[in-house]
């Protein structure tokens, strides 16, 4: 079973609230950018909805271990490859026509959209018949950054469950117990905003040290680190200001409080330190608004070859002794 940590008790209390009375609602639309809370929320809600056994965390009866592992068959997940563009309509048709079969064996058949925001727009018209006249003993849930992510056609037919992020503190924790060092969990535990699964992935990709490799190379030589990037692509680009941005923001945060816990990149507070130490408050903010004007102009095309030569003469400047 998950760590408790994982679920948010208060909407889970809520939903064994509806299971007693026996009133819940059909669709249910998951807000919020914390996609492994929300998996966990909607297993542990089709548990209770299912559950043979004493429905509590620790069940181990059939239906819930079977759910766990991903083998119960009234248990249907969409859009699980979350690399994918886009949620087609032959998910939908398959989600259809297993909608209107009786279940195998579960007392409410639960059906779930992860990253539901990616159907396209010929996939949700072919879900609106569905959501507006379900069969009964079915709950169908979507999982959306924010409520506009869909139609309002679909959106208006559900009952919308706001889930938070973690704490950072909690994001930390569970990194930590999965064997990360405490300097790096910290790290990603700022830097993912309370994001679970983004804190993971960063770990998977080696964020950390590659950050730390950034970091050295732009105090170097501003112009030959931003100079590497050139021919990458839009995305890659616009990812390289949000580390600029960042970095800056950290400097700009330390100028203003002179509090090292306030930084995401405390792991390198003396760094920091030593920077901020050496510029007032407004030339920091100036770098940092500056970065900001060129990272937007990214999104409006503008060439770039261009941005990343303006900022690394900004970044020049800025560390002229």
């Amino acid at each position: 079973m998950p760590s408790v940590e994982l679920i948010d008790q208060k909407i889970l209390e809520r939903f064994q609230k509806q299971v007693h009375s026996g009133k819940w609602a059909t669709t249910y639309l998951f807000t919020g950018k914390e996609v492994e809370r929300k998996k966990e929320l909607a297993l542990a809600f089709a548990k209770a909805l299912n559950c043979t056994g004493k429905a509590s965390a620790d069940c181990h009866c059939s239906v819930c271990r079977r759910m766990t592992e991903g083998t119960f068959p009234d248990l249907k997940w969409y859009g699980s490859d979350e690399e994918a563009a886009s949620i087609k309509i032959a998910e939908v048709r398959d989600f259809r026509n297993w909608l209107s079969l009786k279940p195998f064996e579960a007392k409410v058949k639960i059906f779930i959209f992860n990253g539901a925001e990616r159907l396209t727009a010929e996939a949700q018209n072919a879900l609106l018949k569905s959501i507006e006249e379900p069969p009964p003993g079915n709950v169908i849930i979507f999982f959306v950054p924010h409520a506009k992510s869909l139609f309002d056609t679909i959106t208006s037919r559900a009952m919308e469950v706001k889930v938070p992020a973690f704490p950072e503190e909690t994001v930390k924790k569970i990194l930590i117990q999965e064997g990360i060092s405490k300097v790096e969990a910290d790290f990603l535990a700022r830097a993912s905003q309370g994001e679970l699964a983004r804190a993971r992935q960063a770990h998977k990709e080696k964020w950390f040290l590659e950050k730390n490799k950034w970091i050295d190379q732009l105090v170097k030589s501003p112009a030959d680190f931003l100079d590497g990037f050139q021919g990458q692509g839009r995305e890659a680009i616009r990812e390289v200001f949000d580390f600029l941005i960042e970095w800056t923001r950290d400097l700009l945060t330390y100028c203003a409080t002179r509090d090292a816990e306030n930084l995401i990149h405390m792991d390198r507070a003396e760094l920091v330190e030593q920077l901020a130490s050496k510029h007032d408050f407004e030339s920091i903010l100036e770098l940092f608004e500056s970065l900001g004007q060129i990272k937007k102009s990214i999104d409006d095309y503008a060439n770039q070859k261009l941005v990343l030569t303006q900022a690394g003469i900004l970044w020049e400047h800025f560390l002229k002794p």
